[in-house]
C-alpha cells in the first residue's frame, strides 16, 4: 500500500516531485541517490546526498535550509553554479552518522540530533533519522568501543524518532547478521570492513523504498512540525 502521506503531497504539488536529500558521509556518497529513483521505480521521486564529512552536519544543514538560495564563497566553483540551476529544496531531509565518529560523546551527539531535527521541522521538512551501519566483528575487534558506542547511538536514534513520531531509515537492522548478533553482514561489507559493497546498496535501495510506499508514519510527523511551528 502507498503511502497516503507522500500520495497527497505529490497530488497537492503539480508536476513537483517530493525531492529526499540525506546528509551524509562516504556510504551515503557512494549510494548514489540521485539515481535511486529510476533505480527502483520510486514514481514522484528525486534524491541526493549532499557530503557532511564529520559527526557535526550544523553547516551542511544550513546551506541546505537555504536553498534555493546558495552560501557565497569567492571561488570559482561558486561562480560556475550561478549558471546553473539553483539546488532544489528538499521536501524530506536524512540525517546519516557513519561509524567513523564512534565511540564518541553520546550527549554531544544527543543534542546535536535534537538541534537539527528543531531547525528542520522549524521550516516544515520532514524529517527521517538513520540508524548507523555497524562494522563487521573483525574489524569491531580492531577498534574498541566503535560498534558498541555505535549501537548504543542506534538505540537512542530509534527511542528519540519514537517519542517524537519521526521516521527511521533502519540501516543497522538492513544490513546487520541477525538481531543478536549485530555486526555487519561480511556479504556486505567491503574490504576495510565498515564501508559497503554493491550487494549492501541494493538493500539500501530496496530499505529506502519500502520506507516511502509501505509505512505511513509521516502524517504523525505533520501534525507534530505544525504544532512546533505554531
Amino acid at each position: 500500500m502507498v503511502n497516503r502521506h507522500f500520495a497527497d503531497m505529490k497530488m497537492s504539488q503539480t508536476g513537483k516531485t517530493t525531492h529526499v536529500v540525506l546528509i551524509g558521509a562516504s556510504i551515503g556518497q557512494s549510494w548514489h541517490l540521485a539515481e535511486w529513483a529510476a533505480r527502483v521505480k520510486a514514481t514522484g521521486f528525486s534524491a541526493e546526498s549532499v557530503p557532511a564529512w564529520q559527526f557535526d552536519k550544523s553547516a551542511v544543514l544550513e546551506e541546505v535550509l537555504m536553498r534555493p538560495g546558495r552560501k557565497f564563497r569567492p571561488t570559482r566553483t561558486y561562480l560556475r553554479s550561478l549558471f546553473q540551476a539553483p539546488p532544489q529544496k528538499p521536501d524530506v531531509v536524512i540525517l546519516k552518522e557513519c561509524s567513523s565518529y564512534f565511540p564518541g560523546d553520546p550527549s554531544k551527539y544527543q543534542r546535536s540530533v535534537e538541534g537539527w531535527v528543531s531547525r528542520l521541522q522549524a521550516k516544515q521538512i520532514k524529517v527521517i533519522l538513520a540508524t548507523v551501519v555497524p562494522v563487521t566483528r573483525s574489524r569491531a575487534a580492531q577498534d574498541a568501543g566503535k560498534q558498541e558506542g555505535l549501537l548504543k547511538y542506534n538505540e537512542w536514534i530509534r527511542e528519540f524518532a519514537r517519542q517524537h513520531g519521526l521516521e527511521v531509515l533502519d540501516l543497522e537492522a538492513a544490513l546487520r547478521a541477525d538481531d543478536s548478533e549485530k555486526y555487519l553482514r561480511e556479504e556486505f561489507a567491503a574490504d576495510d570492513g565498515s564501508h559497503l559493497n554493491s550487494a549492501a546498496y541494493q538493500i539500501l535501495d530496496q530499505t529506502l523504498r519500502t520506507l516511502f510506499f509501505e509505512r505511513e508514519h509521516f502524517a504523525t510527523q505533520d501534525s507534530r512540525a505544525a504544532a512546533a511551528v505554531n
